[in-house]
């Protein structure tokens, strides 16, 4: 339901990586490695992860006692394939309008925007990323302390193009830094959206009316949905408080959960 995606802490997925993860395994993530892929010491441990991997499927059920299973939505985040666009000829190229609302949400995010400049390198020099390429390895080209990558796992992601910012399940000031609107009018637009008043982007311009500036709302909305349903999301297991696996998944067109990326640290015993 909208209302649970709202109260549902977002910042628990910046979490995972402080709480769960150490130090060293965050050293781990920036070297892209992919637990699945590598060499393991027997076929058991690779049965074992498949199991988990069977299980990771948004919407399925913990099949195991003594391991906790958690799925966080994620289509309130700002989605970093919108920052940047593909011209007729091939090119890659900066949204000047997206540039801007980008800026307004790192500095809502309390993000250092001069890591901008390096944000947009890393996406100009790769095609369109696909669900194989994670915000982990633009976190891995960032020269960032482990200290800002909880803001910025709270604030971005990546993920398909066609993947907008879900109004439905965006922060109040993610909101506020979209639509350049104060906090305040930021907080009483999400209400209206939980309760089911404002249910599209047409009625969010309606809502404003001549107090706005249409052609900016209109350009801040560009990459904007309200939906109640989502199709970005992650399930992440933990064993004694600590995060051990991480599977981020999205919808595909025919409606299926996807995998895109994931990293298994460990398998714990009791996966057979």
């Amino acid at each position: 339901m909208k209302q649970s995606a709202f109260v549902f802490p977002i910042t628990l997925f910046a979490l995972l990586l402080i709480a769960g993860f150490s130090i060293a395994a965050f050293s781990l993530l920036q070297t892209h490695v992919n637990f699945l892929n590598q060499p393991t010491s027997s076929s058991s441990r690779e049965i074992r992860v498949g199991k988990l991997s069977e299980n990771s499927k948004v919407g399925a059920e913990n099949i195991w006692q003594g391991i906790e299973r958690k799925e966080l939505i994620l289509d309130g985040l700002y989605n970093l394939n919108h920052l940047v666009e593909t011209t007729a000829l091939g090119g890659r190229q900066i949204n000047a309008d997206q540039l801007l609302i980008f800026e307004r949400v790192l500095e809502g995010c309390d993000i250092n925007t001069a890591l901008i400049p390096d944000i947009a390198s890393y996406l100009l020099q790769v095609k369109t990323p696909d669900r194989k390429i994670s915000i982990l390895d633009i976190l891995s080209s960032l020269k960032i302390s482990t200290d800002e990558v909880p803001k910025l796992l709270s604030c971005i992601r990546i993920a398909s193009p066609l993947s907008k910012i879900n109004f439905s399940f965006a922060s109040a000031e993610m909101i506020s830094s979209v639509l350049k609107i104060s906090k305040d009018q930021s907080e009483i637009l999400k209400r209206l959206i939980v309760s089911a008043e404002i249910n599209k982007k047409s009625e969010i311009i309606a809502y404003f009316g001549s107090e706005s500036d249409n052609l900016n709302l209109e350009k801040n909305l560009k990459q904007v949905i309200v939906r109640g349903t989502h199709e970005h999301a992650a399930v992440y297991w933990m064993e004694k408080n600590e995060t051990f696996a991480f599977f981020d998944q999205s919808i595909d067109k025919d409606g299926a959960w996807k995998l895109n990326w994931n990293i298994v640290l460990w398998v714990p015993e009791i996966i057979k």
